[in-house]
């Protein structure tokens, strides 16, 4: 069973999830998934499950190499989108409501289990560790990408963290961007896997500036629900952070931002 604190931090972020529009910066990381499915080599019939599936990034690509693939997350909205993007392209799609911490599906139902940038956020690590070990057959792959925690996407988070921890009783869920190491996952997973591999590969984000790139994140992350409390001052000042550290990633020398964001991409065998 979950902690009360880990229980409170899902529901919550449900709840911000289910009000936002992703799919903006979903179709900016289409690639991310392509090449993990690619890395994960999923095969024609083989079932695929895509956990924390947003959108669909993930699932699509997958279901674009042949497999039969469901998507899960704990927000109906983002699913009936990935639904509506799977029917655009053809492609077959089963969806699930369900939480990362709580997957309902049978022990060994699926022959590759991934997330993208994902399961890392389910505040129960641990839980969500097992969950995708026991609902991947023996022999079965394990794909993920997270972010890095050294990173500017695991510092972005950090920075937001920081700034908006509610009181809460106990200690808080453990840094999402953990999931963006090898060895942290070595330890979620234990002797579940047989193998694991990893690979710190970058992702690019392109926008007008790094302040475009951050309000176009406040626009379409749940940050726009939870940064709703803030003073229109301390929102400009967190925004300006944010801003401030996405710069330092901008290998564009011509004004705009071409943002050079480092990632894990993992491979496990269960078994």
């Amino acid at each position: 069973m979950m902690t009360t604190v880990a229980a409170a931090v899902t529901e919550r972020m449900r709840q911000a999830w289910e009000a936002t529009e992703y799919n903006p910066i979903a179709a900016r990381e289409v690639l991310v998934s392509e090449l993990l499915a690619r890395e994960v080599d999923v095969r024609w019939g083989e079932r695929v499950l895509d956990v924390a599936s947003g959108t669909g990034n993930t699932a699509l690509a997958a279901a674009r190499r042949g497999g039969r693939v469901t998507a899960s997350d704990f927000a109906a909205g983002q699913l009936r989108v990935a639904s509506k993007r799977a029917a655009v392209e053809g492609l077959e799609l089963e969806i699930e409501v369900a939480d990362a911490q709580s997957l309902p599906f049978p022990d060994d139902s699926f022959d590759v289990v991934l997330s993208s940038f994902g399961v890392m956020y389910a505040p129960d690590q641990q839980r969500a560790a097992d969950e995708l070990t026991r609902v991947c057959r023996p022999g079965g792959r394990i794909g993920l990408v997270s972010w890095v925690p050294d990173g500017r996407a695991g510092r972005v988070q950090a920075l937001v963290a920081a700034r908006l921890a509610p009181p809460q009783a106990g200690p808080p869920p453990p840094a999402p961007a953990l999931w963006g190491t090898e060895e942290h996952c070595r330890v979620l997973f234990g002797t579940r896997v047989s193998s694991l591999r990893s690979a710190v590969l970058t992702h690019e984000f392109c926008a007008a500036s790094a302040e475009a790139y951050a309000s176009l994140l406040h626009r379409h992350l749940p940050w726009q629900v939870l940064f709703a409390a803030l003073e229109p001052a301390e929102l400009q000042g967190l925004l300006a952070a944010i801003a401030a550290e996405w710069e330092g990633s901008n290998r564009a020398t011509d004004g705009t931002f071409v943002g050079c964001i480092p990632y894990l991409q993992l491979v496990a065998t269960v078994g």
